[in-house]
């Protein structure tokens, strides 16, 4: 127990106590303080006016939205790229793999700095390609319109959330029995046959993980929004950290702010608590 301590001291200081302030605060009229002792308490009319806002249920659906698209780029390039690894020489497959985590490695800052870079209209070489190679007159401004801003949140996300994706499944996939892949081929299975009946079944534990970690993160994605379009242009590329984050600092609304990092919470424990469910019966744990 009092080598534990540190750490449980660790998760109350930097994990509970956020959670305990932001659901006490979203209680209180709390707008340009945080002296929630002296605010008016208010109870859920906080609530009652975050879902009464239509930028709240537009950012809601956006975050959902982009967390389907993104996700399913994640675990289905994670896939390609994990299964890559074991279709190369064995002198290759080191370097490629190194290459493939890459992008995990990079600092969430940072990428969403390079990217601001590359998607640049003026200077980045994204725009610039395209111009050479003819597809368009003039480049893109991938971060001044809609569409394109939210299509270029999403490929900047997944081109670091596919590279996590391939971290978790390369390992389940070096699990599955070299024998049983070796039965496979003798009994005549072509590649796709081999991984739709042995290979999917075989990782599919490894593939809920991923799946489950990188619907939760994508849920509660902030960095890169930040850092590539700031929620813009306008409001457009919000997502509910990135809304929650402009009513705290910005807008010094401390009460709704909080109730939208309250909101956030609840989503995505519930979206962990169904992946939870649904698949509770396929696992057994170790007493």
């Amino acid at each position: 127990m009092v080598l534990a301590f540190p750490a449980l001291l660790g998760l109350l200081v930097f994990n509970y106590y956020p959670i305990i302030q932001s659901l006490l605060y979203s209680f209180f009229d709390l707008d340009f303080t945080t002296d929630w002792l002296n605010a008016p308490f208010i109870g859920f009319q906080n609530y009652a006016t975050v879902m009464a806002s239509d930028q709240f249920w537009y950012t809601f659906l956006f975050t959902t939205g982009f967390t389907v698209v993104a996700v399913t780029l994640d675990i289905s390039l994670g896939m390609l790229f994990a299964l890559s690894t074991f279709y190369v020489p064995k002198g290759m497959r080191g370097l490629l793999r190194a290459f493939i985590i890459v992008p995990w490695a990079i600092p969430k800052v940072i990428q969403a700095s390079m990217w601001r870079w590359m998607l640049n209209s003026d200077v980045g070489p994204i725009g610039d390609i395209l111009v050479r190679i003819g597809l368009v007159e003039e480049p893109p401004l991938f971060l001044a319109e809609r569409v394109l801003a939210m299509g270029s949140i999403v490929a900047a996300y997944t081109w670091k959330g596919a590279s996590i994706a391939a971290f978790f499944l390369m390992g389940g996939l070096a699990l599955i029995p070299g024998e049983v892949r070796e039965s496979a081929i003798v009994d005549g299975a072509g590649p796709l046959r081999r991984f739709f009946s042995i290979s999917l079944p075989i990782v599919m534990p490894t593939v809920f993980v991923a799946l489950l970690y990188r619907s939760q993160d994508a849920l509660r994605v902030f960095d890169v929004v930040y850092g590539l379009t700031g929620g813009g242009p306008g409001t457009s590329t919000d997502t509910l950290s990135s809304f929650a984050y402009n009513a705290y600092f910005r807008f010094a609304q401390f009460g709704r702010a909080s109730t939208y990092a309250v909101v956030t919470f609840i989503l995505v424990g519930a979206v962990g608590t169904f992946y939870i469910s649904r698949v509770r019966r396929n696992f057994s744990f170790r007493d």
